[in-house]
């Protein structure tokens, strides 16, 4: 019988000693920086709960819920002067939790306007170290992207909503997909892979 205890034991010990480091060496090899909180920026009409497919995907490859972070602007019809002020309060909320002082950014639709004003004209370039827009309407809000920010514009050419010159934006890496609808861009495993690379970078 202690033979037996002491084999499980044994046991026991080897699967703790190499899974964990496994799970470990997949995130490092991902070149993500998990310290880094995420800050998810929904469009016109949205809500948080737009995100529940990207926060899933997310959570999949190593972050942990509580650094996922979705704001929920009280103004729903995109208003980028209160948008924008209501998102660098947000985040620095969310930074005051942290010993990080940057956080990455995915906006969908017109939060890649408001995230952009933030960025350009309230000192969020100092506070985000990068963003990926899905079907962001980049152009409502600045011609190019600024400088000292990673900035990723994923965008399809099945948008009805967002055209892609709105989307397309001087100093990102803009990504084409197609097939893909607007709204689609928030559940499409195509785009959540390009999400996932594109923080990895």
């Amino acid at each position: 019988m202690k033979s037996i205890k002491l084999s499980f034991i044994g046991l026991l010990l080897l699967v703790l000693l190499f899974s964990v480091p496994t799970s470990t060496m997949a995130q490092e090899e991902s070149g993500i920086d998990f310290d880094k909180p995420v800050v998810l920026v929904h469009g016109i009409g949205g809500a948080p709960y737009n995100f529940y497919s990207i926060e899933r995907k997310l959570r999949s490859i190593g972050y942990d819920r509580s650094d996922l972070h979705a704001i929920n602007f009280r103004d729903k019809t995109g208003n980028n002067y209160r948008n924008s002020r209501q998102l660098r309060d947000y985040i620095d909320d969310v930074l005051s939790d942290y010993d990080v002082d940057e956080v990455n950014i995915i906006a969908h639709s017109m939060g890649g306007a408001n995230t952009l004003r933030y960025l350009t004209r309230l000192g969020g370039v100092d506070k985000v170290d990068k963003v990926i827009t899905l079907g962001g309407a980049n152009r409502l809000g600045e011609t190019s992207v600024p400088s000292g920010v990673d900035f990723t514009s994923i965008y399809s050419s099945s948008d009805s909503i967002v055209s892609i010159s709105l989307s397309r934006i001087s100093g990102a890496d803009n990504i084409h997909v197609s097939g893909v609808s607007h709204l689609r861009l928030l559940t499409s495993s195509r785009v959540q892979d390009l999400i996932v690379e594109s923080l990895g970078n």
